[in-house]
């Protein structure tokens, strides 16, 4: 009888051991040409000194002073979380320049992606364009630190699948000191090892993630607790963004938006609303025999969703998704359309392009549209996985079935 936990192990990774597989040249000519281009765009928009530019990396340099001699959460407030601190630092010890940072990190950054097209290609084929050239990643792998933590999310899950727990967990807890959202994936799959009658996995994989997060942020949260803490300070105070659905909902029924209260309801809600999201997707994943993948991808959408927060970056947490999950080609193109156009209306906004009545008018159509993508992307990833092959798109080229 076999173990019940490789069940879900991609049928691409047991191909990859008899069948040779030639490199993706021309995939990652593509992804590297469209990479280029953006980064193109990035230099082309960087102006001031580096206070006017579209990635967050020169400003947050700026803006915090943190470099040699200055060191996140110990001298300088910052409003990310440890790990994206650390690598700022790092960044800024190589070229301590807002335009260095900008190099190194983009340059570190560029090679994730080559590496996460390559590995993609390999286990589900084809469908690894949707990320080569995913709008998403053109727009923001230079953005900020959100490569990093997808490429962290991606080795959790891959070692999971492969019934490595402790290195699965401590992948997850690495990226989730980057940015927060890969910890959300511990409780789902923590459920599956738990449904399996695997409780020592289940611990093995939440303690490694729990204890990597704790040796990355005890240090600075023991030489300055206040500036470790200011980062979640920072985020508890802030009322739900415009980008988001909880800020056109409070609106709509004159619920307090801005302040103190709003920040009180956004936060309130927001949790509310994660905690009743992830405990029905625990209850989901516990009863139906769901892919690794697509616990994940419905994890990281709910999670998205519940937040009060939501920046246009986000999108690129969710594209791997539509790799690893035969999610329909048109599902894929709405939601890259709808990116496009946040990012357009939004982006033209702050840097004068569009005015505000035009923002108002047609961000909230854009926000419906996306939150009715994502709900679809959580119902069609939480289908009993038999169902989701049968509806799998026959795609030319494509050499495994997620």
């Amino acid at each position: 009888m076999n173990d019940a936990r490789t069940i879900d192990r991609p049928r691409a990774v047991v191909a990859s051991r008899t069948e040779p597989h030639p490199f993706p040249f021309l995939m990652v000519a593509a992804n590297l040409a469209a990479l280029a281009c953006a980064f193109g765009v990035q230099l082309a928009f960087f102006g001031n000194g580096g206070h006017s530019t579209l990635s967050d990396l020169p400003r947050v340099f700026l803006h915090r002073g943190v470099g040699p001699g200055a060191l996140p959460y110990v001298q300088r407030a910052l409003e990310y979380p440890v790990g994206s601190g650390i690598l700022l630092y790092l960044a800024s010890l190589v070229a301590p320049s807002p335009l260095g940072v900008f190099a190194v990190t983009g340059l570190v950054a560029t090679g994730l992606c080559v590496a996460i097209t390559v590995v993609l290609e390999r286990r589900y084929g084809a469908r690894a364009w949707r990320w080569a050239v995913g709008t998403p990643l053109l727009l923001f792998a230079f953005q900020n630190w959100d490569v990093f933590a997808i490429a962290a999310m991606l080795l959790g899950l891959f070692a999971f699948e492969r019934n490595r727990d402790r290195l699965a967990g401590a992948a997850l807890g690495l990226g989730a000191a980057v940015k927060l959202f890969p910890a959300i994936l511990l409780p789902p799959l923590a459920a599956i090892r738990w449904s399996h009658g695997d409780r020592r996995g289940a611990r093995r994989l939440v303690l490694a993630g729990i204890a990597t997060f704790a040796v990355l942020n005890i240090p600075f949260a023991v030489a300055n607790p206040a500036g470790w803490w200011w980062p979640f300070a920072f985020q508890s105070r802030r009322g739900a963004t415009w980008g988001s659905a909880w800020f056109w909902a409070y609106d709509a029924v004159g619920a307090p938006v801005h302040g103190t209260a709003g920040a009180q309801l956004a936060n309130l809600v927001s949790l509310a609303a994660l905690a009743v999201g992830l405990g029905w997707l625990m209850v989901v994943t516990s009863r139906r025999n769901l892919q690794v993948m697509a616990v994940a991808a419905a994890g990281v959408a709910i999670f998205v969703l519940a937040n009060k927060v939501y920046s246009p970056t986000y999108d690129v947490w969710l594209l791997v998704f539509f790799v690893a999950i035969p999610f329909s080609r048109r599902l894929w193109i709405a939601f890259c359309g709808v990116d496009l156009a946040v990012y357009l209306v939004v982006y033209g906004y702050f840097h004068g392009a569009d005015s505000r009545s035009l923002a108002s008018t047609v961000l909230p159509v854009l926000v419906i549209a996306r939150t009715v993508i994502l709900v679809r992307v959580i119902t069609v990833a939480t289908h009993r996985r038999e169902r989701i092959e049968r509806e799998q798109p026959a795609e030319a080229g494509l050499t495994a079935a997620a």
